[in-house]
């Protein structure tokens, strides 16, 4: 009677001595997880986009490190509206106008936050995610070279909101190439000239009309920036 009373004592002895205790350290844990951040020497750039002189852009860029990930970038450059590759003729009619258009200065300018998500990285180096706003202005003018009507000045103006993905990398400690990718809307005003003919007294006339027009569309934005930083 005696045996079976103890038996039940002695299991549980013996299971219990069995067991395996395991203490986890969630501090540890986390610090082997933990990424080492790269650290970034240069907090600073200053950059110019050459791929933008195809439209008429002369774009240079200032980045500056705001927090461990983020960075603010702001742009500001002259346009050239009108653009091309050659000097367009005129055959001047002497009995009506002769149109034609002329290059003038404009200006771009943004500004844009970058996000750098990756954790072993600070701002200023590797993937960023960017929301940016720009305005550009194109001015340029209509010239009748017969000499019937005198010159006007045109404009051609864009606000645009891009939301774009970027990779920068320094290939050097103070030379980086930054590519990006992006799409958004905007808005595009254009204001232009024609001319129309009119009868008055007992000869024709001419004169400039008006022709103004607006309107939202689609953007899309990519390009590359040569970045020279502050080390």
């Amino acid at each position: 009677m005696r045996s079976y009373l103890l038996f039940p004592f002695a299991f549980s002895f013996w299971n219990l001595s069995a067991q395996e205790v395991i203490i986890i350290d969630k501090g540890e844990m986390r610090d082997y997880k933990k990424k080492e951040v790269r650290f970034n020497e240069n907090i600073q750039a200053f950059k110019f986009a050459p791929l933008n002189m195809l439209v008429g852009e002369i774009n240079f860029a200032y980045e500056r490190q705001v927090s461990q990930k983020g960075s603010v970038e702001v742009e500001l450059g002259p346009t050239i509206s009108k653009i091309g590759f050659g000097i367009s003729n005129h055959y001047v009619d002497p009995f009506a106008p002769s149109i034609g258009e002329n290059s003038g200065m404009g200006f771009v300018t943004g500004i844009a936050y970058r996000f750098y998500p990756n954790d072993d990285s600070e701002a200023l180096d590797r993937f960023y995610v960017s929301p940016l706003l720009r305005y550009k202005l194109f001015n340029y003018s209509m010239t009748d070279h017969s000499g019937f009507l005198p010159d006007v000045q045109c404009n051609d103006s864009r606000l645009d909101f891009h939301f774009n993905f970027g990779y920068q990398t320094w290939v050097a400690k103070s030379f980086a190439l930054d590519m990006y990718i992006g799409m958004g809307i905007g808005n595009r005003s254009d204001k232009g000239y024609s001319y129309e003919s009119y009868y008055e007294g007992s000869d024709w006339k001419y004169r400039w009309v008006e022709n103004k027009a607006s309107g939202a569309r689609y953007v899309a934005n990519i390009g590359i920036k040569v970045s020279i930083g502050s080390e």
